[in-house]
């Protein structure tokens, strides 16, 4: 499935009905435009609802390959509210594994399925975003979008 954006495709790849991955395109820095949906012919009622700031159930994922460690991380990631953040320190500490912070951002990182698994939602303890495997200024919209409702 494609979804156009002014800031380029959004790609999900589905395996037997279930999300398996998901591509943003990277942004290197703030695009030139304003963020809108172009065309979203075949996209998920989710990712349509996320793009609008609205929150729905994520559908079905596919089994997601990464450590038991990534897993856990994913996992910890996906029970965070609509709207909420929490910090890499926090998540870890969730996790039981205070000093694995940075292993915590990793696994930030390699998450497949980065609208579905929101790993926007994890920041850093200084404020800051951090990270995002698909450039910030996706993180800043994400956040900016479930904040805004």
């Amino acid at each position: 499935m494609k979804v156009e954006t002014t800031w380029g495709t959004i790609q999900i790849d589905l395996l037997d009905g279930k999300v398996s991955g998901c591509s943003l395109p990277f942004l290197s820095g703030p695009p030139e435009v304003p963020f809108a949906v172009i065309k979203n012919n075949q996209a998920s009622a989710f990712v349509t609802a996320l793009l609008a700031g609205k929150k729905a159930k994520p559908p079905a994922l596919a089994k997601l390959h990464g450590t038991d460690f990534q897993q856990q991380v994913w996992k910890g990631i996906a029970a965070i509210p609509f709207g909420q953040t929490k910090t890499y320190s926090e998540l870890a500490q969730a996790m039981g594994r205070p000093n694995a912070v940075r292993a915590v951002g990793s696994a930030c990182g390699k998450n497949p399925v980065p609208l579905f698994i929101p790993c926007h939602r994890i920041v850093g303890s200084n404020g800051g975003l951090g990270g995002f495997s698909c450039g910030l200024p996706w993180k800043e919209l994400l956040l900016s979008l479930e904040k805004s409702r």
